[in-house]
């Protein structure tokens, strides 16, 4: 069928296209055109993309420096063998080793963020020679089997339909809004207590593995958890691997959300956003001292692809010149103060760092209920209605999860606010 009406694309969609979710009112959503901030699906209606496509296009959709590359690359090589290489994923590599956090010296390429982060697990083993990882509770790493095993979420780990290995184990993270105390201090002493006797039984721990931002629910420790984690795992001679395949390249208001915390990794992974839209593409660097005995076992076969190179190049490129990492931090302050501005009695807390975040829904403030799956659901639904693209997530499924392009501007911020609060006091009267 050559036919390009929606209904018969739709039609299509349903009959041979197979998705990991269940699809909610309206879902899925056709795309037929997108431009920075904006899509439109087949049936021509508008969205406000507040999941830059997955969180994918950190530079907005379709971005024009980001289109002329790969459009140039197209004609001139498209993918050689990983044994090689081509000129952007050279200069890419380069570009991405010199806006890293300096602990990080080479960069091996892969096509997608859990892939990355099993390279970076098999690195920290190979080159301390233990087994075990850590990861923090609440924690998303990917959903292969290797990275599923350092991923929090029993719903996804029982996915796998398999035991998962014993030799990785979670540790606490501080949930300021959720802790017995409700105080950033408190909320570190209480993940920090019993943590160096649960080191202690897991002598053969590698390394921990972390988003320094956890971009599920928005949850970012304080400075002195962090603190106090990195200076007990260098005691250790535990690595850390930071995971930005969400938080990097600008999303928190930072290059990388390590620097918010003063964190070197001894290896980092990137990926999502780091092609520009193009293709897949992901990163895992590491120190000279680490890549020294590492063995891949081979290379990935799209691996560091050329066109996806050169897509990736022209994103950080465009965001800096255009200072779209600034743009985050400011857009992510007023994000937060727009939606307390509401005074809505369903929003327990509002968290953004940059434009990592969302906003918590309640269902009574003072008990800090979580609200009910219908209300959600409508919330979602009504959201959805109005043009606004959205998902949820949270260690309760009660978040918001808000993280558009770092172009967004104030006055797209005040139409989806907009957009919020007619929802919600619909809903609630509902």
């Amino acid at each position: 069928m050559s036919s390009t009406d929606p209904d018969d694309i739709e039609a299509l969609d349903r009959k041979y296209v197979m998705r990991p979710w269940t699809h909610p009112k309206g879902e899925p959503v056709i795309i037929a055109k997108a431009k920075g901030c904006t899509v439109w699906d087949v049936n021509g209606k508008e969205y406000l993309d507040l999941t830059a496509g997955y969180f994918v296009n950190n530079a907005g959709h379709c971005h024009p420096r980001i289109a002329a590359a790969v459009t140039k690359q197209v004609n001139e090589v498209l993918q050689v063998s990983g044994k090689h290489g081509t000129i952007p994923m050279v200069k890419l590599a380069q570009k991405l080793i010199g806006l890293a956090p300096k602990s990080v010296h080479k960069a091996f390429f892969s096509t997608g963020g859990s892939e990355a982060n099993e390279v970076a697990l098999k690195m920290a083993r190979q080159y301390t020679k233990k087994p075990d990882i850590a990861y923090l509770a609440n924690g998303y790493h990917g959903l292969t089997l290797g990275s599923l095993e350092v991923t929090a979420s029993e719903k996804y780990r029982e996915s796998a339909a398999k035991p998962l290995g014993k030799d990785n184990y979670a540790i606490p993270i501080p949930y300021v809004y959720r802790s017995k105390s409700g105080t950033p201090a408190g909320a570190v002493a209480e993940a920090l207590d019993g943590l160096e006797r649960l080191f202690d039984s897991h002598p053969n721990t590698a390394a921990i593995i972390a988003e320094p931002i956890q971009a599920v629910g928005g949850l970012a420790p304080p400075a002195e958890w962090w603190a106090a984690v990195d200076k007990i795992r260098k005691e250790r001679g535990i690595l850390l691997i930071a995971d930005e395949v969400q938080t990097g390249l600008g999303r928190t208001g930072k290059m990388f959300a390590c620097e918010h915390y003063g964190l070197l990794p001894d290896i980092l992974v990137g990926g999502k956003g780091l092609s520009g839209g193009v293709g897949s593409l992901a990163v895992t660097c590491a120190s000279d001292e680490i890549v020294k005995p590492f063995f891949g076992g081979t290379t990935p076969t799209s691996g560091g692809n050329a066109v996806s190179a050169a897509g990736g190049l022209a994103m950080i490129e465009a965001i800096i010149d255009e200072r779209l990492v600034e743009n985050a931090a400011a857009m992510g302050r007023h994000f937060t103060e727009a939606a307390w501005a509401l005074k809505d009695p369903w929003i327990g807390d509002v968290r953004f760092i940059g434009l990592l975040g969302g906003i918590e829904l309640v269902a009574d403030r003072n008990s800090k209920a979580v609200l009910g799956k219908t209300e959600l659901a409508k919330v979602k639904d009504h959201l959805h209605d109005q043009g606004m693209l959205i998902t949820i997530s949270g260690l309760h499924g009660n978040v918001l999860r808000l993280q558009p392009p770092l172009s967004i501007t104030a006055a797209q911020i005040d139409q989806f606010i907009a957009a919020l609060k007619t929802t919600l006091t619909a809903v609630r009267g509902s």
